[in-house]
Protein backbone atom coordinates (compact mmCIF):
# COMPACT_ATOMS: atom_id res chain seq x y z
CA UNK A 1 0.00 0.00 0.00
CA UNK A 2 2.89 2.41 0.74
CA UNK A 3 4.33 1.80 -2.74
CA UNK A 4 1.02 2.61 -4.40
CA UNK A 5 0.72 5.82 -2.35
CA UNK A 6 4.24 6.86 -3.42
CA UNK A 7 3.42 6.32 -7.07
CA UNK A 8 0.30 8.46 -6.71
CA UNK A 9 2.43 11.36 -5.37
CA UNK A 10 5.24 10.93 -7.93
CA UNK A 11 3.01 11.12 -11.01
CA UNK A 12 1.52 14.56 -10.21
CA UNK A 13 5.01 15.83 -9.33
CA UNK A 14 6.36 14.70 -12.72
CA UNK A 15 3.48 16.43 -14.50
CA UNK A 16 4.19 19.68 -12.63
CA UNK A 17 7.89 19.49 -13.56
CA UNK A 18 7.05 18.92 -17.23
CA UNK A 19 4.69 21.90 -17.26
CA UNK A 20 7.33 24.14 -15.66
CA UNK A 21 9.96 23.01 -18.20
CA UNK A 22 7.56 23.67 -21.11
CA UNK A 23 6.79 27.18 -19.82
CA UNK A 24 10.49 27.98 -19.39
CA UNK A 25 11.39 26.69 -22.87
CA UNK A 26 8.56 28.69 -24.43
CA UNK A 27 9.72 31.82 -22.61
CA UNK A 28 13.31 31.51 -23.85
CA UNK A 29 14.20 33.90 -26.68
CA UNK A 30 13.87 32.17 -30.05
CA UNK A 31 17.01 31.96 -32.15
CA UNK A 32 16.85 34.19 -35.20
CA UNK A 33 17.12 32.66 -38.65
CA UNK A 34 20.45 33.63 -40.15
CA UNK A 35 21.69 33.68 -43.73
CA UNK A 36 25.20 33.43 -45.04
CA UNK A 37 27.00 36.77 -45.23
CA UNK A 38 27.06 36.65 -49.04
CA UNK A 39 23.37 35.74 -49.43
CA UNK A 40 21.49 37.43 -52.28
CA UNK A 41 17.77 37.11 -52.96
CA UNK A 42 17.67 37.47 -56.75
CA UNK A 43 19.93 38.29 -59.67
CA UNK A 44 20.97 41.93 -60.03
CA UNK A 45 19.58 42.02 -63.57
CA UNK A 46 16.14 40.87 -62.46
CA UNK A 47 15.99 43.34 -59.57
CA UNK A 48 17.13 46.19 -61.82
CA UNK A 49 14.13 45.32 -64.01
CA UNK A 50 11.65 45.44 -61.15
CA UNK A 51 12.14 41.99 -59.57
CA UNK A 52 8.96 40.57 -61.11
CA UNK A 53 10.55 37.11 -61.61
CA UNK A 54 12.78 35.08 -59.30
CA UNK A 55 13.96 31.49 -59.84
CA UNK A 56 14.53 29.32 -56.77
CA UNK A 57 14.98 25.53 -56.53
CA UNK A 58 13.85 24.97 -60.14
CA UNK A 59 10.70 27.00 -59.63
CA UNK A 60 9.86 30.44 -60.98
CA UNK A 61 8.10 32.81 -58.62
CA UNK A 62 6.60 35.72 -60.50
CA UNK A 63 4.12 38.56 -60.72
CA UNK A 64 1.45 37.33 -63.14
CA UNK A 65 0.59 40.19 -65.54
CA UNK A 66 -2.62 38.40 -66.53
CA UNK A 67 -3.90 38.45 -62.96
CA UNK A 68 -3.14 41.85 -61.38
CA UNK A 69 0.54 40.91 -60.87
CA UNK A 70 -0.50 38.49 -58.12
CA UNK A 71 2.19 36.16 -56.78
CA UNK A 72 2.32 32.93 -58.84
CA UNK A 73 4.65 29.95 -59.10
CA UNK A 74 5.47 27.66 -62.04
CA UNK A 75 8.09 25.13 -63.06
CA UNK A 76 11.20 26.37 -64.84
CA UNK A 77 9.72 25.22 -68.17
CA UNK A 78 6.64 27.43 -67.53
CA UNK A 79 4.33 24.50 -66.76
CA UNK A 80 2.06 23.96 -63.75
CA UNK A 81 1.46 27.64 -62.99
CA UNK A 82 -0.67 28.41 -59.94
CA UNK A 83 -1.41 31.35 -57.69
CA UNK A 84 0.23 31.52 -54.26
CA UNK A 85 -1.53 34.58 -52.91
CA UNK A 86 -3.44 37.65 -54.04
CA UNK A 87 -0.73 40.19 -53.29
CA UNK A 88 0.48 42.19 -56.29
CA UNK A 89 4.25 41.90 -55.98
CA UNK A 90 7.56 43.43 -57.07
CA UNK A 91 11.21 43.27 -55.91
CA UNK A 92 10.97 39.51 -55.35
CA UNK A 93 13.80 38.11 -53.22
CA UNK A 94 13.99 34.47 -52.11
CA UNK A 95 16.51 32.87 -49.78
CA UNK A 96 16.45 30.16 -47.11
CA UNK A 97 12.90 29.16 -48.11
CA UNK A 98 11.57 32.67 -47.41
CA UNK A 99 10.00 35.02 -49.98
CA UNK A 100 10.44 38.76 -49.55
CA UNK A 101 8.61 41.24 -51.75
CA UNK A 102 7.15 44.70 -52.03
CA UNK A 103 3.38 44.71 -52.08
CA UNK A 104 1.97 46.62 -55.02
CA UNK A 105 -1.30 48.26 -54.02
CA UNK A 106 -2.31 50.25 -57.06
CA UNK A 107 -5.15 52.73 -56.87
CA UNK A 108 -6.32 55.51 -59.16
CA UNK A 109 -5.80 58.05 -56.38
CA UNK A 110 -2.05 57.29 -56.37
CA UNK A 111 -1.46 57.80 -60.11
CA UNK A 112 1.31 60.29 -60.74
CA UNK A 113 2.74 60.26 -57.23
CA UNK A 114 6.35 59.46 -56.42
CA UNK A 115 7.48 55.79 -56.66
CA UNK A 116 4.63 55.33 -59.16
CA UNK A 117 2.32 55.40 -56.16
CA UNK A 118 2.08 51.63 -56.11
CA UNK A 119 4.81 50.00 -54.04
CA UNK A 120 3.60 49.89 -50.47
CA UNK A 121 5.12 47.76 -47.73
CA UNK A 122 7.62 44.89 -47.47
CA UNK A 123 6.35 41.40 -46.71
CA UNK A 124 7.80 37.97 -45.93
CA UNK A 125 6.04 34.66 -46.63
CA UNK A 126 6.89 30.98 -46.88
CA UNK A 127 7.38 29.29 -50.27
CA UNK A 128 3.63 28.73 -50.58
CA UNK A 129 2.94 32.44 -50.20
CA UNK A 130 1.35 31.81 -46.81
CA UNK A 131 2.09 32.82 -43.20
CA UNK A 132 2.62 36.39 -44.34
CA UNK A 133 4.47 38.84 -42.08
CA UNK A 134 4.46 42.57 -42.74
CA UNK A 135 8.00 43.84 -42.16
CA UNK A 136 7.45 47.46 -43.17
CA UNK A 137 4.26 49.38 -43.88
CA UNK A 138 4.98 52.44 -45.99
CA UNK A 139 5.84 53.55 -49.53
CA UNK A 140 8.81 51.56 -50.76
CA UNK A 141 11.12 51.50 -53.77
CA UNK A 142 13.64 48.80 -54.70
CA UNK A 143 14.42 46.07 -52.14
CA UNK A 144 17.39 43.68 -52.04
CA UNK A 145 18.39 40.96 -49.62
CA UNK A 146 22.06 41.20 -48.67
CA UNK A 147 23.19 38.67 -46.08
CA UNK A 148 20.98 39.13 -43.03
CA UNK A 149 19.62 42.50 -44.08
CA UNK A 150 17.03 43.95 -46.40
CA UNK A 151 18.19 47.18 -48.04
CA UNK A 152 15.35 49.24 -49.41
CA UNK A 153 14.42 52.65 -50.75
CA UNK A 154 12.34 54.31 -48.06
CA UNK A 155 9.94 57.18 -48.77
CA UNK A 156 8.54 59.87 -46.50
CA UNK A 157 6.74 62.94 -47.77
CA UNK A 158 8.86 65.39 -45.75
CA UNK A 159 12.29 64.00 -46.72
CA UNK A 160 11.69 62.15 -50.00
CA UNK A 161 13.44 58.88 -50.87
CA UNK A 162 16.32 57.58 -48.74
CA UNK A 163 18.14 54.25 -48.36
CA UNK A 164 17.32 52.17 -45.28
CA UNK A 165 18.10 48.71 -44.06
CA UNK A 166 16.51 46.34 -41.57
CA UNK A 167 17.06 42.82 -40.32
CA UNK A 168 15.36 40.09 -42.34
CA UNK A 169 12.74 39.80 -39.58
CA UNK A 170 11.89 43.50 -39.86
CA UNK A 171 13.73 44.54 -36.71
CA UNK A 172 16.37 47.27 -36.27
CA UNK A 173 15.36 49.55 -39.13
CA UNK A 174 17.95 52.28 -39.71
CA UNK A 175 18.83 55.04 -42.15
CA UNK A 176 21.86 54.14 -44.31
CA UNK A 177 22.02 57.18 -46.59
CA UNK A 178 19.96 60.24 -47.41
CA UNK A 179 20.68 59.42 -51.06
CA UNK A 180 18.40 56.66 -52.44
CA UNK A 181 21.13 54.45 -53.92
CA UNK A 182 19.85 51.51 -55.95
CA UNK A 183 20.58 48.35 -53.87
CA UNK A 184 19.79 45.87 -56.68
CA UNK A 185 23.30 44.49 -57.22
CA UNK A 186 24.43 42.26 -54.35
CA UNK A 187 27.69 40.45 -55.03
CA UNK A 188 30.12 38.69 -52.69
CA UNK A 189 28.47 40.24 -49.65
CA UNK A 190 28.56 43.84 -50.89
CA UNK A 191 26.23 46.16 -52.79
CA UNK A 192 27.51 47.71 -56.03
CA UNK A 193 25.81 50.89 -57.21
CA UNK A 194 26.20 54.10 -59.20
CA UNK A 195 26.99 56.83 -56.68
CA UNK A 196 24.84 59.76 -57.76
CA UNK A 197 26.53 61.93 -55.12
CA UNK A 198 29.89 61.41 -56.82
CA UNK A 199 29.16 61.82 -60.55
CA UNK A 200 27.91 58.22 -60.85
CA UNK A 201 31.20 56.52 -59.96
CA UNK A 202 30.84 52.81 -59.22
CA UNK A 203 30.82 52.38 -55.45
CA UNK A 204 30.36 49.56 -52.97
CA UNK A 205 28.52 49.41 -49.68
CA UNK A 206 29.79 47.03 -46.99
CA UNK A 207 26.97 45.72 -44.73
CA UNK A 208 29.45 45.19 -41.87
CA UNK A 209 29.39 48.91 -41.14
CA UNK A 210 27.47 50.42 -44.08
CA UNK A 211 30.68 52.12 -45.22
CA UNK A 212 30.79 53.32 -48.83
CA UNK A 213 33.93 53.06 -50.97
CA UNK A 214 34.64 54.07 -54.54
CA UNK A 215 35.29 51.03 -56.71
CA UNK A 216 35.92 52.60 -60.11
CA UNK A 217 35.84 56.14 -61.47
CA UNK A 218 33.31 56.02 -64.31
CA UNK A 219 30.10 57.81 -65.23
CA UNK A 220 28.11 54.63 -64.73
CA UNK A 221 24.54 53.38 -64.81
CA UNK A 222 23.20 50.01 -63.59
CA UNK A 223 26.44 48.29 -62.47
CA UNK A 224 26.34 44.51 -62.09
CA UNK A 225 29.18 42.54 -60.52
CA UNK A 226 29.41 38.97 -61.82
CA UNK A 227 32.46 36.69 -61.62
CA UNK A 228 35.66 38.46 -62.62
CA UNK A 229 33.92 41.51 -64.08
CA UNK A 230 31.76 44.50 -63.24
CA UNK A 231 29.37 45.36 -66.07
CA UNK A 232 27.75 48.78 -66.50
CA UNK A 233 26.33 51.28 -68.97
CA UNK A 234 28.93 54.01 -69.55
CA UNK A 235 27.08 57.32 -69.86
CA UNK A 236 30.23 59.19 -70.96
CA UNK A 237 30.68 56.78 -73.86
CA UNK A 238 27.27 57.39 -75.36
CA UNK A 239 25.50 54.83 -73.17
CA UNK A 240 27.73 51.98 -74.33
CA UNK A 241 27.69 48.68 -72.47
CA UNK A 242 31.13 47.89 -71.01
CA UNK A 243 32.78 45.76 -68.36
CA UNK A 244 35.79 46.13 -66.05
CA UNK A 245 38.18 43.31 -65.30
CA UNK A 246 38.30 43.13 -61.50
CA UNK A 247 41.95 42.04 -61.46
CA UNK A 248 43.46 44.43 -63.99
CA UNK A 249 40.84 47.23 -63.91
CA UNK A 250 40.93 47.33 -67.71
CA UNK A 251 37.72 48.34 -69.48
CA UNK A 252 36.29 46.31 -72.37
CA UNK A 253 33.69 47.73 -74.76
CA UNK A 254 30.90 45.18 -75.23
CA UNK A 255 28.43 47.15 -77.33
CA UNK A 256 28.44 50.75 -78.46
CA UNK A 257 27.50 52.56 -81.68
CA UNK A 258 26.87 56.12 -82.77
CA UNK A 259 23.29 57.37 -82.64
CA UNK A 260 22.05 54.62 -80.32
CA UNK A 261 22.03 53.93 -76.59
CA UNK A 262 21.92 50.86 -74.39
CA UNK A 263 19.27 51.87 -71.87
CA UNK A 264 18.69 48.59 -70.04
CA UNK A 265 20.18 45.11 -69.78
CA UNK A 266 20.10 41.84 -67.88
CA UNK A 267 23.16 39.65 -67.47
CA UNK A 268 22.56 35.94 -66.89
CA UNK A 269 25.49 33.54 -66.93
CA UNK A 270 27.22 33.75 -70.31
CA UNK A 271 24.48 35.85 -71.94
CA UNK A 272 23.47 39.52 -71.87
CA UNK A 273 20.05 40.69 -72.98
CA UNK A 274 20.00 44.42 -73.67
CA UNK A 275 17.63 47.07 -74.91
CA UNK A 276 18.81 49.46 -77.62
CA UNK A 277 17.32 52.88 -78.26
CA UNK A 278 18.05 55.15 -81.22
CA UNK A 279 18.42 55.03 -84.99
CA UNK A 280 20.12 51.65 -85.33
CA UNK A 281 17.23 49.16 -85.27
CA UNK A 282 16.05 49.71 -81.68
CA UNK A 283 14.73 46.81 -79.65
CA UNK A 284 15.85 43.79 -77.69
CA UNK A 285 19.18 42.03 -78.39
CA UNK A 286 21.21 39.16 -76.96
CA UNK A 287 24.97 38.68 -76.99
CA UNK A 288 27.64 36.71 -75.19
CA UNK A 289 28.99 38.22 -71.99
CA UNK A 290 32.24 39.09 -73.80
CA UNK A 291 30.37 41.12 -76.43
CA UNK A 292 30.50 38.56 -79.23
CA UNK A 293 27.63 37.02 -81.24
CA UNK A 294 25.12 39.88 -81.15
CA UNK A 295 21.61 38.65 -82.03
CA UNK A 296 18.50 40.68 -82.74
CA UNK A 297 15.37 39.49 -80.91
CA UNK A 298 12.49 41.97 -81.13
CA UNK A 299 11.76 45.55 -82.12
CA UNK A 300 9.95 48.21 -80.17
CA UNK A 301 9.92 49.88 -76.77
CA UNK A 302 10.45 47.07 -74.27
CA UNK A 303 10.51 46.81 -70.51
CA UNK A 304 10.78 44.32 -67.61
CA UNK A 305 13.52 42.04 -68.99
CA UNK A 306 13.80 39.07 -66.61
CA UNK A 307 16.09 36.06 -67.04
CA UNK A 308 15.70 32.52 -65.71
CA UNK A 309 17.62 29.34 -66.52
CA UNK A 310 15.41 28.33 -69.45
CA UNK A 311 13.59 31.48 -70.56
CA UNK A 312 13.97 35.24 -70.65
CA UNK A 313 10.73 37.19 -70.30
CA UNK A 314 9.87 40.71 -71.40
CA UNK A 315 6.92 43.02 -72.06
CA UNK A 316 6.20 45.95 -74.30
CA UNK A 317 6.07 49.27 -72.52
CA UNK A 318 2.66 50.24 -73.91
CA UNK A 319 1.09 46.84 -73.18
CA UNK A 320 2.42 45.37 -69.96
CA UNK A 321 -0.53 43.03 -69.65
CA UNK A 322 1.04 40.63 -72.18
CA UNK A 323 4.14 38.51 -71.51
CA UNK A 324 6.68 37.25 -74.07
CA UNK A 325 9.55 34.79 -73.77
CA UNK A 326 12.62 33.60 -75.67
CA UNK A 327 15.20 30.95 -74.73
CA UNK A 328 17.88 32.28 -72.39
CA UNK A 329 20.53 29.97 -73.82
CA UNK A 330 20.70 28.14 -77.15
CA UNK A 331 19.22 29.21 -80.46
CA UNK A 332 17.06 32.34 -80.44
CA UNK A 333 13.52 31.83 -81.69
CA UNK A 334 10.84 34.34 -82.55
CA UNK A 335 9.41 35.81 -79.32
CA UNK A 336 6.56 33.68 -78.07
CA UNK A 337 3.57 35.14 -76.30
CA UNK A 338 3.00 33.13 -73.15
CA UNK A 339 -0.32 33.19 -71.36
CA UNK A 340 -0.62 32.25 -67.71
CA UNK A 341 -4.21 31.33 -66.94
CA UNK A 342 -5.87 33.46 -64.30
CA UNK A 343 -7.14 31.40 -61.38
CA UNK A 344 -10.79 31.83 -60.56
Amino acid sequence: MKLKRSVKFIIPAVVVVLIVVAVVVHALPKKKQTNSADAAGNTAGNLMNGGLFCEYNNKIYFANPYDHNYLYIMDSDCSNARMLNSDSVASLNIYNDKIYYVKNNFSKEMIGTILRGQLFGIYQTDLEGQNSTMLYNHLTGSVSLCGNYLYYQHYESDVGITLHRMDIDGENDKLVSNTPYNPSCVSEGKIYFSNTDKKNVISTLDPKDDSISMYYDANSYLPDSEGNYVYYIDISKGYSLVRINKNTKTVELLYGKDNCKVINYNLYGSKIFFQLEGDDNPGLYRMNADGTQVEYIASGDLTNIHCTSQYTFFQYFDNQGVLYRVPTMGAISYPEEIRIQKES
